[in-house]
Protein backbone atom coordinates (compact mmCIF):
# COMPACT_ATOMS: atom_id res chain seq x y z
CA UNK A 1 0.00 0.00 0.00
CA UNK A 2 0.94 3.11 -1.00
CA UNK A 3 1.18 5.97 1.50
CA UNK A 4 2.97 9.19 0.78
CA UNK A 5 6.61 8.77 0.07
CA UNK A 6 6.59 5.24 1.16
CA UNK A 7 5.26 2.01 0.36
CA UNK A 8 3.83 0.10 3.60
CA UNK A 9 4.06 -4.08 3.08
CA UNK A 10 2.49 -6.80 5.09
CA UNK A 11 2.38 -10.63 4.59
CA UNK A 12 4.98 -13.62 4.72
CA UNK A 13 7.01 -15.86 2.69
CA UNK A 14 8.27 -19.43 2.55
CA UNK A 15 11.84 -20.53 1.33
CA UNK A 16 13.45 -16.76 1.68
CA UNK A 17 16.98 -18.30 0.43
CA UNK A 18 20.14 -16.65 2.22
CA UNK A 19 17.68 -14.25 4.29
CA UNK A 20 19.76 -15.22 7.52
CA UNK A 21 22.62 -13.13 6.54
CA UNK A 22 21.68 -11.26 3.92
CA UNK A 23 21.76 -7.02 4.20
CA UNK A 24 18.89 -6.76 1.01
CA UNK A 25 15.93 -8.73 0.17
CA UNK A 26 14.40 -8.28 -3.82
CA UNK A 27 10.86 -8.36 -2.54
CA UNK A 28 8.02 -9.40 -5.04
CA UNK A 29 4.86 -7.39 -3.76
CA UNK A 30 1.51 -7.35 -4.75
CA UNK A 31 0.44 -3.44 -5.07
CA UNK A 32 -3.23 -3.80 -7.14
CA UNK A 33 -5.16 -6.18 -6.28
CA UNK A 34 -7.73 -5.17 -8.62
CA UNK A 35 -5.66 -6.79 -11.61
CA UNK A 36 -4.85 -9.58 -12.91
CA UNK A 37 -2.12 -11.12 -11.12
CA UNK A 38 0.52 -11.02 -13.57
CA UNK A 39 -0.27 -7.09 -13.71
CA UNK A 40 0.01 -6.07 -10.28
CA UNK A 41 3.23 -7.00 -8.74
CA UNK A 42 6.23 -4.58 -7.83
CA UNK A 43 9.49 -5.29 -6.97
CA UNK A 44 11.31 -3.71 -4.27
CA UNK A 45 15.06 -3.41 -2.65
CA UNK A 46 14.35 -4.06 1.06
CA UNK A 47 17.47 -3.87 4.00
CA UNK A 48 16.99 -6.47 6.14
CA UNK A 49 17.70 -3.92 9.01
CA UNK A 50 14.12 -2.35 8.23
CA UNK A 51 11.76 -2.74 10.97
CA UNK A 52 8.76 -5.10 11.17
CA UNK A 53 10.93 -7.64 9.21
CA UNK A 54 11.38 -10.94 10.60
CA UNK A 55 13.47 -13.89 9.74
CA UNK A 56 12.76 -17.79 10.89
CA UNK A 57 15.17 -20.10 9.98
CA UNK A 58 13.40 -23.51 8.39
CA UNK A 59 14.98 -26.73 9.37
CA UNK A 60 15.21 -29.18 6.53
CA UNK A 61 16.78 -32.19 5.39
CA UNK A 62 19.76 -29.76 3.78
CA UNK A 63 21.65 -27.82 5.49
CA UNK A 64 20.72 -24.43 3.41
CA UNK A 65 20.38 -21.03 4.95
CA UNK A 66 16.66 -21.05 3.96
CA UNK A 67 13.94 -19.13 6.16
CA UNK A 68 10.10 -18.45 6.42
CA UNK A 69 10.22 -14.19 6.14
CA UNK A 70 7.51 -11.80 7.67
CA UNK A 71 6.86 -8.65 7.26
CA UNK A 72 4.54 -5.98 9.37
CA UNK A 73 4.17 -2.89 8.42
CA UNK A 74 7.09 -3.04 6.81
CA UNK A 75 8.02 1.26 5.47
CA UNK A 76 9.71 0.93 1.92
CA UNK A 77 10.89 4.22 0.75
CA UNK A 78 9.09 4.84 -2.70
CA UNK A 79 13.14 5.31 -3.94
CA UNK A 80 13.82 1.36 -3.60
CA UNK A 81 10.62 0.67 -6.14
CA UNK A 82 13.14 -1.32 -9.09
CA UNK A 83 11.15 -1.21 -12.71
CA UNK A 84 7.85 1.01 -12.18
CA UNK A 85 4.85 0.15 -9.80
CA UNK A 86 3.18 -3.11 -10.92
CA UNK A 87 5.89 -3.37 -13.36
CA UNK A 88 7.23 -6.58 -11.30
CA UNK A 89 6.52 -10.00 -13.68
CA UNK A 90 9.08 -9.22 -16.18
CA UNK A 91 11.80 -8.48 -13.60
CA UNK A 92 10.82 -11.81 -12.04
CA UNK A 93 10.84 -13.84 -14.83
CA UNK A 94 13.92 -12.57 -16.16
CA UNK A 95 15.68 -13.33 -13.11
CA UNK A 96 14.38 -16.60 -12.67
CA UNK A 97 15.80 -17.09 -16.58
CA UNK A 98 19.03 -16.86 -15.65
CA UNK A 99 18.75 -18.02 -11.53
CA UNK A 100 17.38 -21.39 -13.49
CA UNK A 101 21.38 -21.51 -15.74
CA UNK A 102 23.17 -20.67 -12.43
CA UNK A 103 20.87 -23.29 -10.25
CA UNK A 104 22.58 -26.64 -12.27
CA UNK A 105 26.01 -25.94 -13.15
CA UNK A 106 28.49 -28.72 -13.74
CA UNK A 107 30.49 -27.31 -11.35
CA UNK A 108 28.90 -28.99 -8.36
CA UNK A 109 30.22 -32.26 -9.14
CA UNK A 110 33.68 -30.62 -10.51
CA UNK A 111 33.87 -29.17 -6.65
CA UNK A 112 33.20 -32.33 -5.03
CA UNK A 113 36.72 -33.56 -4.47
CA UNK A 114 37.88 -29.96 -2.89
CA UNK A 115 38.60 -28.13 -5.99
CA UNK A 116 39.92 -30.83 -7.86
CA UNK A 117 38.18 -33.09 -11.51
CA UNK A 118 35.38 -34.17 -9.70
CA UNK A 119 34.23 -36.99 -11.70
CA UNK A 120 38.09 -38.21 -11.73
CA UNK A 121 38.46 -38.40 -8.23
CA UNK A 122 35.19 -40.28 -7.66
CA UNK A 123 36.48 -42.88 -10.31
CA UNK A 124 39.30 -42.71 -8.00
CA UNK A 125 37.57 -43.66 -5.12
CA UNK A 126 35.47 -46.09 -6.85
CA UNK A 127 38.21 -48.16 -8.03
CA UNK A 128 38.76 -48.99 -4.04
CA UNK A 129 35.27 -49.87 -3.66
CA UNK A 130 34.44 -53.92 -3.90
CA UNK A 131 31.90 -53.52 -6.80
CA UNK A 132 34.09 -51.36 -9.04
CA UNK A 133 34.53 -54.42 -11.73
CA UNK A 134 30.80 -55.59 -11.40
CA UNK A 135 28.77 -54.19 -14.58
CA UNK A 136 26.26 -52.05 -12.78
CA UNK A 137 28.70 -50.49 -11.37
CA UNK A 138 30.57 -49.13 -14.36
CA UNK A 139 27.80 -48.42 -16.05
CA UNK A 140 26.67 -46.12 -13.45
CA UNK A 141 29.61 -44.12 -13.61
CA UNK A 142 29.12 -44.00 -17.35
CA UNK A 143 25.90 -42.26 -17.06
CA UNK A 144 27.22 -40.04 -14.56
CA UNK A 145 29.79 -38.81 -16.43
CA UNK A 146 27.69 -38.93 -19.94
CA UNK A 147 24.97 -36.87 -18.85
CA UNK A 148 27.27 -34.60 -16.58
CA UNK A 149 29.08 -33.77 -20.11
CA UNK A 150 25.22 -32.86 -21.87
CA UNK A 151 24.95 -30.41 -18.77
CA UNK A 152 28.24 -28.87 -19.34
CA UNK A 153 27.65 -28.79 -22.98
CA UNK A 154 24.45 -26.68 -22.47
CA UNK A 155 25.21 -24.55 -20.09
CA UNK A 156 27.88 -23.54 -22.74
CA UNK A 157 25.04 -23.27 -24.98
CA UNK A 158 23.16 -20.38 -22.53
CA UNK A 159 26.72 -18.82 -21.99
CA UNK A 160 27.48 -18.01 -26.01
CA UNK A 161 23.68 -17.08 -25.79
CA UNK A 162 23.87 -14.34 -23.18
CA UNK A 163 27.06 -12.98 -24.70
CA UNK A 164 24.68 -12.32 -27.74
CA UNK A 165 22.20 -10.66 -26.07
CA UNK A 166 19.68 -13.24 -25.29
CA UNK A 167 18.61 -16.18 -22.90
CA UNK A 168 16.30 -18.35 -24.54
CA UNK A 169 13.42 -19.32 -22.05
CA UNK A 170 13.16 -23.09 -23.27
CA UNK A 171 17.16 -23.77 -22.31
CA UNK A 172 17.37 -21.99 -19.17
CA UNK A 173 14.05 -23.68 -18.45
CA UNK A 174 15.58 -26.95 -19.89
CA UNK A 175 18.99 -26.77 -17.73
CA UNK A 176 16.58 -26.83 -14.42
CA UNK A 177 14.74 -29.50 -15.50
CA UNK A 178 17.27 -31.49 -16.81
CA UNK A 179 20.13 -30.84 -13.99
CA UNK A 180 17.66 -30.94 -10.97
CA UNK A 181 16.75 -34.50 -12.20
CA UNK A 182 20.13 -35.31 -13.07
CA UNK A 183 22.00 -34.12 -9.33
CA UNK A 184 19.80 -36.44 -7.33
CA UNK A 185 20.03 -38.75 -9.23
CA UNK A 186 23.80 -38.44 -9.83
CA UNK A 187 24.61 -38.43 -6.00
CA UNK A 188 22.58 -41.70 -5.44
CA UNK A 189 24.04 -43.59 -8.29
CA UNK A 190 27.74 -42.59 -7.30
CA UNK A 191 26.76 -43.23 -3.41
CA UNK A 192 25.59 -46.98 -4.53
CA UNK A 193 28.89 -47.80 -6.12
CA UNK A 194 30.85 -46.32 -3.24
CA UNK A 195 29.13 -48.35 -1.01
CA UNK A 196 28.56 -47.56 2.89
CA UNK A 197 31.06 -44.95 3.09
CA UNK A 198 29.62 -42.64 0.99
CA UNK A 199 26.92 -41.98 3.30
CA UNK A 200 29.52 -40.74 5.95
CA UNK A 201 29.02 -37.26 7.19
CA UNK A 202 31.53 -34.78 6.81
CA UNK A 203 34.87 -35.41 9.44
CA UNK A 204 32.92 -38.95 10.20
CA UNK A 205 36.01 -41.58 10.27
CA UNK A 206 36.20 -43.15 6.95
CA UNK A 207 34.57 -40.67 5.36
CA UNK A 208 34.73 -40.67 1.42
CA UNK A 209 35.12 -37.00 -0.40
CA UNK A 210 35.02 -35.01 2.62
CA UNK A 211 31.17 -36.38 3.49
CA UNK A 212 30.03 -34.50 -0.18
CA UNK A 213 28.25 -37.06 -1.34
CA UNK A 214 25.86 -37.75 1.31
CA UNK A 215 25.81 -33.76 1.79
CA UNK A 216 24.86 -32.90 -2.06
CA UNK A 217 22.19 -36.32 -1.93
CA UNK A 218 19.87 -34.42 0.78
CA UNK A 219 20.49 -30.88 -0.13
CA UNK A 220 20.05 -31.32 -4.15
CA UNK A 221 16.18 -31.96 -3.20
CA UNK A 222 15.58 -28.16 -2.70
CA UNK A 223 16.46 -27.52 -6.20
CA UNK A 224 13.16 -29.36 -7.83
CA UNK A 225 11.49 -26.09 -6.06
CA UNK A 226 14.29 -23.39 -5.97
CA UNK A 227 13.78 -21.19 -8.78
CA UNK A 228 10.57 -22.42 -9.63
CA UNK A 229 8.91 -26.11 -9.20
CA UNK A 230 10.51 -29.04 -11.73
CA UNK A 231 7.16 -30.78 -11.70
CA UNK A 232 3.54 -29.68 -11.39
CA UNK A 233 0.95 -31.42 -9.79
CA UNK A 234 -1.68 -30.01 -12.24
CA UNK A 235 -5.10 -29.00 -11.21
Amino acid sequence: MRDGDEYVINGAKIYTSLAGGADYIWLATRTDPEVSKHKGISMFIVPMDTPGIRVVPMHLMGTHNINYTFYEDVRVPAANLVGGENNGWTLITNQLNHERVTLCSPGIIDRLPRRRAGVGAVDQAARRAPVIDQQWSKRHLARVRAELEYLRLINWKVAWQATQGRLDVADASSIKVFGTEFYLRAFRLLMEVIGQAAYLQRDSPGAVLAGRLEMYARSMIILTFGGGPTRSSGT
